[in-house]
């Protein structure tokens, strides 16, 4: 590449990512008040005098240019002499980014990777949600849980690529931003790329021992005020081969990055009790793996064992689109089998950047068990034969066939399983009852039915960017429904719509220490619809269009609700944490014995013991075991 080449992709974005705006603004400002003069200039390189500075560009690229300033990498004179270059010949035409990346083969990705080719394969599986822009000539990726962009310059190559993270991890990160936009570009799909070492990929005690002490560092770093470094090992761990084949692990590996960073930059969204629980249950599944390495319920894997089943009878009751941390995605559909009354998921699902032509609402839309269409069987009763089901309720998506039992009323069938629930507090028993225990609870969904008679006014939280919409039981007793922002349509019809909903189909989950419930599917009349993969039909009451007035009518920026007091366990667990973190910010806290007291008077000895330990020996693996007790009563 000739110097006016590699000059003409240096645009202001460019340059912008070489050093930043601000020097940018300030570099055009001296250009313009002509404080910039080429002096020689040929194909391979210039020199330009720059506000008095001495500044050599060569065709290489402007991070091989020199100047006799006392700063340190691409000073605001290499950009003002960019500047002047831009300026002083018309651009040839270049290739752009895009086709350099589309050029190259898996073995220059590979040789400029080395021995971080591996993760970098990960990390691009992980990052299937990348953004990328095109800027001109130029290409620019963001990998969704990195601070910086990567830069492909045209006719700059991988190593021309520009990235401001730490030196350390930008051939990783390079080509993994690579390995996503050629994917996306139709070059090649991540699933047709192997790792170097398949052994890499098993968990191992020495393995898991380093995400632990990973943790710990992390936790004293962030409270310490110094999280940094442990910031990148943990973010380094993620992206192993060995963390990837715990996708569980993996998630939350990069929960206690995005903390750390939240931390670092004194972000008021960083909660010390959020990032102690995180930190906790990462700590506590790191030592469960140990003992348990190919747990499927610790793992997070998707593979099952599966066997032969009788033929039951099975209603099918809603359908959830879902996208893992790890950047696996897929289809969870629940049935409820009255005959038995137990629940059961049938799910397809790809791994992280597997398979990037699967989309969850096609397999809605798509056949299951060779009786219809998934979306065609919510709602309805169907006789299931020949199936294959894992231990923990899964039926094979490919393995039963299914014909419709044409049953007149499921909802009489439901009601007298004892399926449907008018009382909050049984439901909230029954969600208990079925909850899996301890670490196998974690990110585990239970189904529920429910039957509110009554649907309230949502109320709009800003900070976590959700709606509540609260839903009264045959007691006028309120349980809050969670729905995101982007469902404020769904709100609205929901409300529109109360009087005629008969069932409401929820998943139940433990989020920041408490009960979510999240709506799934509604029945009105005999059909069931899916609330994110259906169509909504109009509204059925008389209030009106409600995309112009839910906003207005509908919708709270203040709470409606009567808020619940805080019984003594959850008082109990927020001081635990707030006395943790003051141990961990200031090596002691005056209040643990005083706790140690109190959980001693509920009846809760291991952590009354634990917050005593904490006093003698206040370090964050101390710290890790009171946080988890702590979380796991207040989640029970």
């Amino acid at each position: 590449m000739t110097l006016s080449e590699m000059i003409a992709v240096h645009d202001e974005n460019a340059l912008a990512a070489l050093a930043n705006v601000g020097i940018v603004r300030r570099a055009k400002r001296d250009f313009e008040a002509g404080k910039a003069t080429v002096e020689a200039r040929d194909d391979t390189q210039a020199t330009v005098t720059a506000d008095g500075k001495s500044v050599t560009v060569p065709a290489t690229g402007l991070n091989a240019a020199t100047c006799d300033c006392p700063s340190t990498g691409v000073c605001r004179h290499i950009i003002l002499a960019a500047c002047a270059l831009r300026a002083d010949t018309p651009a040839p035409a270049v290739k752009s980014a895009p086709d350099d990346l589309h050029a190259l083969t898996e073995e220059d990705l590979r040789k400029f990777a080395g021995a971080d080719w591996d993760k970098a394969i990960n990390l691009a599986r992980i990052s299937t949600a990348a953004k990328i822009d095109a800027d001109g000539a130029n290409l620019t990726v963001h990998l969704p849980d990195l601070e910086f962009p990567v830069v492909f310059l045209a006719g700059q190559g991988l190593s021309g690529a520009v990235f401001k993270g730490a030196k350390s991890a930008k051939r990783r990160v390079t080509t993994a931003a690579a390995l996503v936009a050629r994917q996306q570009g139709g070059a090649q799909a991540l699933d047709q790329i192997t790792h170097d070492d398949a052994q890499s990929a098993f968990l191992s005690a020495e393995f898991l021992a380093q995400v632990q002490t990973a943790i710990t560092a992390a936790v004293t770093g962030v409270f310490g005020g110094g999280s940094v470094i442990a910031e990148d090992t943990l973010f380094d761990l993620s992206i192993s081969a060995r963390a990837q084949s715990a996708p569980r692990l993996t998630s939350l590996l990069r929960v206690l990055v995005h903390h750390a960073r939240l931390a670092r930059a004194h972000h008021f969204d960083f909660r010390d009790d959020r990032f102690l629980a995180d930190a906790a249950l990462t700590y506590a599944l790191a030592k469960a793996l140990e003992k348990h390495p190919e747990d499927t319920q610790l793992t997070g894997t998707l593979r099952r064992t599966y066997r032969d089943s009788d033929s039951f009878d099975l209603i099918m009751l809603g359908a959830v689109r879902w996208n893992a941390a790890s950047g696996a995605r897929g289809l969870r559909l629940y049935g409820f089998a009255p005959d038995q009354n137990a629940w059961y998921t049938t799910s397809q699902a790809r791994g992280a950047g597997m398979d990037p032509g699967f989309a969850p609402e096609n397999a809605y839309f798509g056949p299951l068990w060779g009786a219809a269409t998934a979306k065609d069987i919510t709602g309805t009763q169907v006789t299931l034969r020949q199936a294959r089901i894992s231990s923990d309720q899964q039926i094979s998506w490919d393995q039963a066939s299914a014909a419709p039992t044409n049953a007149p009323d499921v909802i009489a069938q439901l009601n007298n399983a004892g399926a449907v629930f008018a009382n909050w507090d049984d439901a909230q028993d029954d969600i208990a009852k079925r909850s899996p225990a301890g670490l196998r609870r974690m990110g585990s969904a239970v189904p529920i039915l429910l039957a509110p008679i009554d649907i309230g006014t949502a109320n709009f939280e800003d900070i976590n960017q959700q709606y509540q919409l609260p839903i009264a039981d045959q007691t006028r007793a309120s349980w809050n429904l969670t729905l995101s922002a982007k469902q404020h349509k769904t709100v609205a019809w929901l409300q529109d719509n109360k009087a005629n909903i008969r069932l409401l189909f929820c998943e139940a989950t433990v989020v920041d220490l408490r009960l979510r419930l999240t709506p799934v599917s509604v029945m009105i009349g005999q059909h069931m619809i899916n609330l994110s993969l259906d169509t909504l039909p109009d509204a059925k009451s008389t209030l009106g269009n409600r995309a112009r007035s839910f906003l207005k009518s509908k919708i709270s920026s203040g709470s409606t609700l009567a808020q619940a007091s805080l019984s003594a366990i959850e008082q109990l667990g927020n001081a635990v944490f707030d006395a943790t973190a003051e141990v961990m910010r200031f090596g002691q806290s005056n209040t643990l014995m005083a706790l140690a007291d109190q959980a001693e008077t509920l009846q809760l000895a291991l952590l009354a013991q634990a917050l005593r330990d904490l006093s003698q020996t206040p370090d964050a693996n101390q710290a890790m075991r009171v946080s988890y007790l702590a979380s796991e009563i207040m989640r029970s």
